[in-house]
């Protein structure tokens, strides 16, 4: 579900199939382990791989931007397919977070 690689100073996290209450608190868990080994390193989420999305999922998105941000970290999403994209609109999160259509450009 969760696979990772170091590119410079990010941690591109790519994520896959169901984000919901079943693996959400695993998933938070292992990116929260992540942020606290890599202490200066900012995250990209690569959500291609996601192809369903619900509330506990957005949760663990919203925990990790929080943390991060309270270290002065930054955290991109990317790759968001049309279904996840419809979700932020609808629960209006779009302008919560940095996103990006392609992992290229959130490396820029």
């Amino acid at each position: 579900m969760l696979r990772t690689k170091e590119v410079g100073n990010y941690i591109v996290a790519y994520l896959k199939g169901r984000l919901d209450v079943h693996i959400s608190g695993e998933i938070e868990k292992d990116l929260m382990a992540l942020s606290e080994k890599n202490t200066e390193a900012d995250f990209i989420l690569n959500l291609e791989g996601i192809e369903y999305m619900s509330s506990s999922g957005l949760r663990v998105l919203v925990a990790l931007m929080r943390h991060l941000r309270g270290k002065n970290r930054k955290m991109k999403l990317c790759n968001m397919n049309v279904a996840v994209k419809k979700i932020f609109e609808v629960v209006e999160l779009m302008d919560m977070f940095d996103i990006y259509p392609t992992e290229e450009d959130a490396l820029k």
